[in-house]
C-alpha cells in the first residue's frame, strides 16, 4: 500500500474509504489484557470499553503494538528502550550514541484504528530535564520512518495529542491537535496547568466528538477544544523523547511508566443508519445541480465519494429520494466539515407534505458527520426532497454530499403527542434536538410523557434527547411502555445527544408511550426535549457472499486500485457493510453499496479482502469468505522531476525542485559530476516541502562550474532519467540564527516555521525587538540577501530589512503574511573591510511576529 499522507488530491478514494469517520460504534476485538470489553466502567457517559491494553504481561503484545523506531529530537527511538513489568508498561531515556543521536528513547503505535469516542491512559512521568512525554494520535504509513515496513493503507489525516508534557515543566499540560489535509494545520490548543506528572501516576484522556475535543486530567475538564478539520481513523502512541537540551543526565537511565492504555467506543447514539434508510448521494440517483459546481478532490464525504463544492452566487443542490412509503422520516444531512472554510449559513429547505421547512447550518461548526434537519412527513412521487444554497448573511465555500431519510416518529416537547403533569417551565437558551427550546422541572411530583402514532406493529428503538446541565438530576428515569410491559431506564442526565433507551415491540397506534420522572428525595432538574421511535427489523443479518476483488493499475503513475465487490446474503436486509483489508477494517460508517474501492496500493504485494454486514444497532455478521488478490509488478520508472533550480552556496550548491507526483514516490538520488551523493532517496513525500526547501550538496568547489543531477526513485527501487542543472558555487559568508554573527535584542523565542533548507527560524511580537546578521568581511562590493520566512495570520506585514554598508544606510520591507518562505535580495552595497557592515531588522508594523532566519553576502563579479 502506498502512503502519501500530504497527497491527497492524487489518492483521494483512498482518504475517503479509509478514513471518513462517523458516530458509529468501532466494533475491534479485545486482546488477552485482563480489561475485556464492556469489564470496565466508562468514565464518561455514552461509552463503552471497547479495547485495552493494561500492560499485565511481561513483554509488549507485538500483536496489538508496532514499536517506534528511528530518530526524532534528540534521541533515536530503540524497542531496546520499551518493556512490560509490573502491571505497566516502561519507556527509558538513555544515554547511549546511536544513529547519529546522544540518546535513545522509545514508544509504542497501536496496530488498531480508533476515531470518535474516549482515550485514557494512567501514566507517571519523569521530572527532570530531558524527556516529552504524549499520549497522541494519528496515522501510520509508509511516509513515516517510524513504521517504514507498514502495508496497510494511510490514515494519516490528523493528529489529536491528548498530552504533551516537558519534564523540566512537569505541572504543565499541553493539548494541541493538527491535521496534515490538504496541508499541516497545526498547534490547535493550549496549556494547562495541572498536577505534577512525576509525582505518581495521574490520569490523562480525551473525548473525540465530531465538533470538538475536550481533554480531561484526573477526570477535570481541562480544556473543550473546537476542531474543524477533516477526521480520520487512527492509531494511538504512547511515545517518550529525548527532545529537550540539556538533558539531565544525573538520574539516567530515566523511566515513563505508563498503567493501561483503554478506548471507550461511544454506545448506540441513534445517528446510525438502518435497513429502511434512503440515502441520496451526490453524483447517484436523485442527487442534482445549478450553478457552477465541482469536486473538491479532497473526499470526506459519505461512504467514499469526494464532496461537491460551489462559491458562485445562487447554487444549490438537491436530493429528491425514492420512498417506498409515505409516512415520518427523520431528514439528516452529511456535513463534510472540511477545514474552516465551509458556508457559515447553508440554507436547508425541506419540501414535505406539511408544506416548506428551512433550517440554516453553519457547515464549519456542525461536525463531520450526520446532522439532523428534523422529522417531516413524505408522500413518494409527490417531488419531496432536500435543497441547499448559500444564504447571503453567510459566507464560505457550499458544500453538498448527502442526505439521509429515515424512517422515524419523533414526538417533541410542545407538539402533538407531548403532555406534563406537575410544574413545568421552558427554556429557550439550553437548546434540545434540532435547536429547539427545551422544557425542565424540579418537583418529583412532574412528569413528562410522550406518546407517539406509530404506523404499523413491531419493533422500534427508542431514543431521548436529554440536554446537557450542570443542575441535571442524575437519578431520573425514564419508563417505556411497550408491547410487553413497562421498563425503566435510568438517566444520566449528561447528554445533549440521543439516548438509546432500549428497542421494544410495539402495537400500532398510541398505545405505547415514554414517561420521564424521578423518585422522591432526588435533586437536581428534569429535562425534557424529544423521544423518537425508530423501527427496526427482526432477525440476525448475515454475512454476504461471493466476495471478488479486482485490480486495475496505472503504471506511469505507480497506483494500484482495488476494487471489492459482494452479494447481499438471504435473510434481514443489513444496514450495511463494513469491508477489511488484511485483516484491519478500513471502514468506520458502514457502506451502503455493495462495492467498494481504495487506490494507493503498492505494487507486487498479495492482500486478503472481506467483508461483514452491520445491522441497525452496528453489530456486525462474522466475516464473509475472503478474496485475496495480487497486485501487478512494477515495472515503470517515475518520470524526471521537472523545475530544477539551483543556487550556489561557499563550496556547496542547492538545489530546487517540483515534487513528482507518481502515487510510488520514494524519493530521489542526488548526483554531482557524476558522483551520487545520496546513500539513500531524499525528499519523501511525507515531506512535501523538501524540495521547495531546497538539498544542499556540499564539498564543491568554488569558482568551478559542477553538473548537478536530480533523478526520481520509487518504491520498487526504479529511477528516472535525470534533471540537470550547472552550478558554480561562489566564495560567501552566510549567516543562520545559530551561527555566530546573528545577534538579537529584545524577547524572541523559536519558531515551527522552516527556513532556509530546513533551517531553524526565530521569532518575537515584541514591537521594540530587533535581530542582526554582523559578517566580518573584505573591502568590496557584495550582494546581499536574506532568506524571509513567512506564514499567513500572525505576521509582521512589514519586516523592514537595514543594511549599514560603506555609503550609509538602505532600508526595505517585506511583507511576512503573503506567499512562502524565500531569499529577498536587499540590493548591491560597497563594505568596508571588517565587520562595521551589517544587516539588521525591525518590525515596522509594530504588531504581530517579526521572523528571522539568515543572510547572506555574496561578493559582486
Amino acid at each position: 500500500m502506498i502512503n502519501s499522507a500530504h497527497r491527497t488530491m492524487i489518492i483521494p478514494t483512498l482518504i475517503i474509504t479509509a478514513m471518513i469517520m462517523v458516530t458509529t460504534l468501532l466494533a475491534v476485538p479485545a486482546t488477552s489484557a485482563k480489561a475485556e470489553p464492556g469489564s470496565v466502567p466508562a468514565p464518561l457517559p455514552g461509552y463503552t470499553l471497547a479495547w485495552a491494553d493494561e500492560f499485565d504481561g511481561t513483554a509488549l503484545k507485538t500483536d496489538d503494538w508496532y514499536y517506534r523506531e528511528s530518530e526524532k529530537a534528540i534521541c533515536s527511538n530503540s524497542p531496546d528502550n520499551v518493556s512490560v513489568s509490573g502491571g505497566s508498561l516502561k519507556i527509558a531515556l538513555k544515554r547511549e550514541d546511536r544513529n547519529g543521536m546522544p540518546y535513545t528513547c522509545g514508544g509504542v503505535i497501536s496496530k488498531r484504528w480508533f476515531g470518535y469516542g474516549y482515550y485514557e491512559t494512567r501514566a507517571e512521568l519523569w521530572g527532570e530535564q530531558g524527556f516529552h512525554s504524549a499520549l497522541w494520535t494519528t496515522g501510520l504509513s509508509d511516509a513515516m520512518p517510524d513504521t517504514p515496513d507498514y502495508k496497510g493503507p494511510n490514515n494519516r489525516v490528523n493528529e489529536i495529542d491528548g498530552f504533551e508534557i516537558d519534564s523540566h515543566a512537569p505541572t504543565r499540560i499541553q493539548h494541541h491537535s493538527h491535521w496534515f489535509t490538504p496541508a499541516h494545520v497545526g498547534n490547535q490548543g493550549g496549556i494547562y496547568e495541572g498536577p505534577d506528572s512525576s509525582d505518581g501516576y495521574h490520569t490523562y484522556g480525551f473525548e473525540w466528538l465530531p465538533h470538538e475535543i475536550r481533554f480531561y486530567v484526573d477526570g477535570v475538564l481541562a480544556r473543550s477544544q473546537a476542531y474543524a478539520g477533516p477526521h480520520g481513523l487512527q492509531s494511538i502512541w504512547l511515545t517518550t523523547l529525548g527532545y529537550t537540551a540539556p538533558v539531565d543526565e544525573s538520574d539516567l537511565p530515566g523511566v515513563t511508566s505508563w498503567d493501561y492504555f483503554r478506548y471507550f467506543a461511544p454506545t448506540d447514539d441513534g445517528d446510525r443508519s438502518t435497513p429502511d434508510s434512503v440515502i441520496v448521494d451526490n453524483g447517484g440517483p436523485g442527487y442534482a445541480e445549478t450553478g457552477g459546481w465541482t469536486g473538491t478532490g479532497e473526499a470526506f464525504g459519505f461512504q467514499d465519494r469526494e464532496t461537491r463544492r460551489a462559491t458562485a452566487p445562487g447554487a444549490t443542490a438537491a436530493w429528491t429520494p425514492k420512498l417506498r412509503a409515505a409516512g415520518s422520516y427523520e431528514v439528516s444531512v452529511w456535513n463534510p466539515s472540511f477545514l474552516k472554510t465551509g458556508h457559515t449559513a447553508a440554507r436547508y429547505t425541506i419540501e414535505h407534505a406539511g408544506g416548506r421547512t428551512e433550517v440554516v447550518l453553519n457547515q464549519v461548526t456542525a461536525g463531520q458527520r450526520w446532522v439532523s434537519l428534523g422529522a417531516y412527513t413524505f408522500t413518494p412521487g409527490a417531488g419531496h426532497g432536500v435543497t441547499v444554497a448559500g444564504d447571503p448573511a453567510g459566507q464560505g465555500t457550499l458544500r453538498a454530499d448527502a442526505v439521509r431519510f429515515t424512517p422515524t416518529v419523533v414526538v417533541d416537547d410542545g407538539g402533538p403527542g407531548y403532555t406534563e403533569t406537575g410544574s413545568w417551565a421552558g427554556s429557550a437558551t439550553l437548546k434540545g434536538w434540532h435547536g429547539t427550546g427545551t422544557r425542565y422541572a424540579s418537583a418529583s411530583s412532574s412528569t413528562a410523557r410522550w406518546t407517539p402514532e406509530l404506523p404499523a406493529a413491531g419493533r422500534y428503538a427508542v431514543y431521548a434527547w436529554t440536554p446537557r446541565h450542570a443542575e441535571n438530576a442524575t437519578g431520573a428515569r425514564f419508563t417505556v411502555n411497550h408491547a410487553g410491559g413497562r421498563a425503566v431506564v435510568a438517566s444520566d442526565g449528561v447528554a445533549d445527544r440521543w439516548t438509546s433507551l432500549g428497542t421494544y415491540a410495539f402495537a400500532a397506534g398510541t398505545a405505547g408511550w415514554v414517561e420521564l420522572g424521578k423518585d422522591t428525595g432526588v435533586t437536581g432538574l428534569l429535562r425534557a426535549d424529544a423521544v423518537k421511535f425508530v423501527p427496526v427489523p427482526d432477525g440476525t443479518v448475515r454475512p454476504p457472499t461471493r466476495v471478488r476483488g479486482t485490480v486495475a493499475s496505472t503504471p506511469a503513475t505507480g497506483d494500484a486500485a482495488v476494487t471489492w465487490t459482494w452479494r447481499e446474503s438471504a435473510g434481514p436486509k443489513p444496514a450495511g457493510y463494513h469491508v477489511y483489508l488484511d485483516g484491519q477494517r478500513v471502514t468506520w460508517q458502514p457502506v451502503r453499496r455493495e462495492e467498494f474501492r481504495m487506490d494507493g496500493f503498492r505494487p507486487g504485494q498479495r492482500h486478503r479482502l472481506t467483508v461483514t454486514a452491520v445491522d441497525a444497532a452496528g453489530r456486525e455478521s462474522a466475516p464473509a469468505t475472503a478474496a485475496m488478490v495480487r497486485t501487478p509488478a512494477d515495472t515503470t520508472a517515475p518520470a524526471a522531476p521537472i523545475g530544477l533550480t539551483g543556487e550556489a552556496a561557499n563550496e556547496a550548491a542547492v538545489l530546487y525542485w517540483t515534487q513528482n507526483t507518481e502515487v510510488d514516490l520514494l524519493g530521489y538520488h542526488i548526483y554531482a559530476d557524476g558522483r551520487r551523493v545520496t546513500d539513500k532517496p531524499v525528499g519523501h513525500p511525507a515531506d512535501p516541502d523538501f524540495t521547495r526547501l531546497g538539498f544542499k550538496i556540499d564539498k564543491l568547489a568554488n569558482d568551478v562550474d559542477h553538473l548537478l543531477e536530480v533523478r526520481a526513485v520509487d518504491l520498487s527501487g526504479h529511477e528516472s532519467a535525470a534533471a540537470t542543472i550547472s552550478v558554480r558555487p561562489l566564495p560567501m559568508t552566510i549567516i543562520g540564527v545559530t551561527d555566530e554573527g546573528y545577534t538579537e535584542q529584545g524577547t524572541w523565542t523559536a519558531s515551527s516555521i522552516a527556513g532556509w533548507l530546513r533551517s531553524k527560524t526565530r521569532t518575537s511580537n515584541v514591537a521594540t525587538a530587533t535581530a542582526e546578521w554582523r559578517p566580518t568581511l573584505a573591502a568590496g562590493t557584495y550582494e546581499v540577501y536574506a532568506w524571509v520566512p513567512r506564514v499567513a495570520g500572525n505576521s509582521t506585514t512589514a519586516a523592514r530589512f537595514t543594511v549599514t554598508h560603506a555609503d550609509g544606510t538602505t532600508a526595505l520591507e517585506f511583507d511576512q503574511t503573503a506567499g512562502s518562505g524565500g531569499w529577498e535580495r536587499l540590493g548591491r552595497f560597497d563594505f568596508a573591510a571588517g565587520s562595521d557592515g551589517f544587516v539588521s531588522v525591525a518590525n515596522a508594523a509594530g504588531r504581530s511576529y517579526l521572523r528571522t532566519n539568515t543572510v547572506k553576502f555574496v561578493p559582486a563579479g
